[in-house]
């Protein structure tokens, strides 16, 4: 009797994704994330035949971008602590890019070039894919303050290093070869950038300008002969790149890059906008015209042509503190101190307790204990003491990290001392604002600075106001006139000013 021939029953896994994929998309994209990352590991765990796990890896793939469209723009505003539920939902998110990242990469060491060129595919196709999703999970990292993920600078080397072994260094370079190197060039630019001191948007941003403009960055295998203004990567090494002038190297196995070309580009953009050229004729986004966005280019230009090193040496310490991280109500305490007569309906301040790790001539570096605290995003302004009873000392935020929802660590810089709470209204005559509060800074003349105002953002420092001070229980109005800004974040800003005595 003859028998009939039967196909290879499909695995069950793969049955389950390939059903769950020809099914209708959630209306919800995020609640597609567990089930995505439940196939995604499945699959990898079978050993299929390289051309079925390419296959099936693109079509999930899809629904991976879906979801990044819909997450993305829900982390441009985030402030820490990260709410819950979004910090599970990006943590998720990071989690599935790492594993497609690798997944492509572990597909591009084995791939057979002929049998994959059957199905109009590369290896330098495969590894465009693995890139594209590491890219996309460091910059989701950086959205939500959080270290880079375990792997994540080991699995990126490989793919740049694997896409450029798999094509002919004598012939025209393939243009996915071509997109991996700028793709590998702008992750180094923004690690380079200390993306910890911006604000989401300003990451954001920076990552959009790199698109077009990391491709001057110069890559090189061999040591250089002067160290200044070059980085290195070490390919055996799990770690951000570090700047020769701050480390050398132990071993030669390493990369080095170059981004002062890059840096001559941004300066010649700055010059540009500053002198109102629009952005689209120098081919860059709308909000390039923003004066956050070129703070934001400004800083990350001064990183890349002059890499950073430490001043001074930081002392460990292990101090409570108490944080303020709502000028608001840091206003309201220090008016409530200032006044002749105690206010009974003064509203109690907000702080939390926190550690200080260590300190150095410029600030501190603490960690969050306990208590209440919201709001934080790098380029703020709080207020620390050392105890009840010790003045308030002013602090700029200058990075911000995050472990988790629970976990928030910082790194400050001192502005002043001690501050007085004021009030400024802009001179004004035809419509007339109401006065808004601010924090009077002391002059400091060891760092060469006259009295100065911190406010929240906006154009206070661009034209002449009203100081409103209450002074032994009277009303001080001055008018003044702004002088040099020290300070401009997307959150506040610090200006010095002159004083007409003669409206005093």
């Amino acid at each position: 009797m003859r028998r009939n021939k039967t196909s290879p029953s499909t695995p069950v896994q793969l049955q389950q994704a390939l059903d769950w994929l020809a099914g209708s998309a959630n209306e919800d994209p995020l609640l597609d994330l567990e089930p995505l990352r439940h196939h995604v590991a499945a699959i990898s765990a079978l050993g299929l035949p390289v051309l079925h796990r390419l296959k099936i890896k693109e079509l999930l793939q899809q629904r991976a971008e879906r979801i990044d469209e819909t997450l993305f723009p829900m982390l441009l505003d985030i402030k820490l602590p990260l709410p819950v539920h979004l910090g599970t939902v990006a943590q998720s998110l990071i989690g599935l890019r790492a594993e497609l990242g690798e997944t492509w990469l572990k597909v591009a060491e084995v791939v057979d070039p002929l049998e994959v060129a059957r199905v109009h595919r590369s290896q330098a196709h495969i590894c465009l894919q693995g890139i594209h999703n590491l890219s996309r999970q460091f910059v989701t990292s950086l959205l939500i303050a959080i270290p880079s993920p375990m792997g994540f600078w080991r699995n990126i080397q490989a793919i740049y290093h694997c896409a450029r072994n798999s094509v002919d260094p004598t012939a025209t370079m393939p243009v996915e070869v071509g997109a991996i190197n700028s793709q590998f060039k702008a992750i180094l630019a923004l690690a380079a950038a200390q993306p910890e001191g911006l604000t989401p948007r300003e990451i954001a941003f920076l990552a959009d300008y790199l698109e077009s403009h990391a491709n001057s960055i110069r890559i090189d295998l061999i040591p250089p002969e002067k160290f200044e203004d070059w980085f290195w990567l070490n390919a055996s090494l799990d770690q951000p790149p570090i700047p020769l002038v701050r480390l050398r190297p132990d071993n030669e196995r390493c990369l080095y890059f170059r981004l002062d070309q890059l840096a001559d580009i941004t300066a010649r953009h700055l010059e540009q906008l500053n002198d109102g050229v629009p952005p689209a004729s120098l081919g860059l986004p709308p909000q390039a015209a923003g004066a956050d966005y070129r703070n934001a280019l400004e800083r990350a230009r001064q990183c890349w042509a002059t890499p950073r090193r430490r001043s001074f040496n930081r002392r460990p310490q292990s101090i409570p503190v108490d944080v303020c991280t709502q000028l608001s109500s840091l206003w309201t305490a220090l008016e409530s101190e200032s006044s002749a007569e105690p206010s009974s309906s003064a509203c109690e301040m907000t702080h939390s307790n926190w550690t200080l790790l260590n300190e150095g001539p410029s600030g501190y570096a603490i960690v969050h204990v306990i208590g209440e605290v919201a709001g934080i995003v790098s380029g703020c302004a709080v207020g620390l003491r050392t105890g009840a009873g010790a003045a308030w000392q002013i602090c700029l935020v200058r990075w911000a990290r995050s472990k988790s929802s629970t976990h928030v660590e910082l790194g400050l810089e001192v502005l002043a001392p001690s501050a007085i709470p004021v009030r400024i209204q802009t001179l004004n005559r035809r419509n007339p604002e109401p006065p808004i509060p601010a924090l009077l800074l002391p002059a400091l003349p060891g760092l060469n600075r006259s009295e100065a105002i911190l406010s929240g953002r906006g154009d206070y420092n661009a034209r002449p106001f009203t100081l409103l001070q209450e002074q032994d229980a009277c009303l001080q109005i001055v008018e003044c006139v702004p002088q040099r800004n020290i300070i401009e974040t997307a959150s506040i800003e610090v200006f010095e000013f002159q004083r007409d005595r003669s409206t005093s």
